[in-house]
C-alpha cells in the first residue's frame, strides 16, 4: 500500500522552500540589478561612439535623445534596461541613462558617459589683427583666441560668470594666467572696443581676448593656462565637466 505525504509533512516542505527562498531573493535582485548596469554601460559606451562618428562626420550633435542616430549611426534607438530612453547632454558633452529611479533630473543614481573629451584650454593663437607684424593695439587691436576642446555654454560655463551670452563680463580675464607675467588682465584692452566687449565667446568654443599692451607676451613661447581656483570661477569643485587647469596652451600665430 503507497503512501502518500500527510498535510503536516508538505507544509514543512513549503515553509522550508519559502524561507530558503527568502533568503535567496536578495542576492537574485543584486543579480538582476547588477545585470542591468552592466547593459545600461554597454548601451552608453555604443552610444559614445556612435555620437563621435556623427561629430567627426557631421558636426556638433544637437539633439538631446539618440533618435537622429538611429539607422546611420545605431542600428535601433535602446531603451535602457529600466524603460526609459537614453538622454544627450550636448552642452557637458556626455550621454546618460536616469538610472534605477527612471529620471534624468535626479542624478544621484544617473549613469553618465562622456562621447567628448574633457574641457580643456587646447590651443591659443594670437591674431595680428593691424597686420604690424607685433604684438599691438594700433588703430585696431590684436586678439588672443582661446579654443576650447568642448562648447562654451550650458553645463561647461559654470566656471564663467555670465554664459548666458556671448558678452563675458570683464571679471573673467582674471581666469587665465600668462606664463611671462602671471597676470593676463594687464595685456587685454579694458572696456568695450569696436563696439564688442574686449573678452567675448565666439563660435560656442573660443575666447577672444582682445591685447592692449605692446610687447605684453612672447609669441611662440609664453602660454596661457586657467586658473582654476580664482574666486570667479562657479563650482568648479565638482562640475559635469572641469576645464584642465594643469594644461597650458603655447600662444602661436595664426
Amino acid at each position: 500500500m503507497k503512501r502518500g505525504f500527510t498535510l503536516i509533512e508538505l507544509l514543512v516542505v513549503i515553509t522550508i522552500i519559502a524561507v530558503l527562498a527568502g533568503a535567496a531573493m536578495p542576492y537574485v535582485q543584486s543579480y538582476v540589478e547588477e545585470a542591468r548596469l552592466a547593459k545600461a554601460k554597454t548601451d552608453l559606451e555604443e552610444i559614445a561612439r556612435a555620437l563621435m562618428v556623427y561629430e567627426t562626420r557631421e558636426g556638433e550633435y544637437n539633439s538631446a535623445d539618440v533618435s537622429i542616430l538611429t539607422g546611420r549611426y545605431l542600428n535601433k534607438a535602446p531603451i535602457d534596461p529600466w524603460g526609459k530612453a537614453y538622454a544627450v547632454s550636448t552642452s557637458a558633452g556626455y550621454v546618460y541613462s536616469g538610472g534605477p529611479d527612471r529620471s534624468l533630473t535626479n542624478a544621484d543614481d544617473n549613469l553618465i558617459y562622456s562621447y567628448q573629451p574633457p574641457l580643456a584650454l587646447v590651443q591659443v593663437k594670437w591674431v595680428d589683427k593691424n597686420n604690424s607684424g607685433a604684438v599691438d593695439a594700433q588703430n585696431i587691436n590684436d586678439e588672443l583666441h582661446l579654443l576650447f576642446s568642448r562648447r562654451l555654454s550650458g553645463d561647461n560655463a559654470n566656471w564663467l560668470t555670465s554664459p548666458d551670452t556671448e558678452e563675458i563680463p570683464k571679471a573673467l580675464k582674471a581666469c587665465f594666467r600668462l606664463s611671462s607675467t602671471g597676470d593676463i588682465t594687464s595685456v587685454i584692452a579694458s572696456g568695450v572696443t569696436d563696439g564688442k566687449s574686449d573678452v567675448r565667446i565666439v563660435a560656442s568654443r573660443t575666447i577672444i581676448l582682445k591685447v592692449s599692451a605692446a610687447d605684453s607676451f612672447a609669441v611662440g613661447s609664453d602660454t596661457i593656462t586657467i586658473i582654476s581656483g580664482h574666486d570667479t570661477l562657479k563650482d568648479l569643485a565638482n562640475p559635469p565637466n572641469a576645464c584642465i587647469s594643469s594644461q597650458p596652451a603655447v600662444i602661436m600665430p595664426q
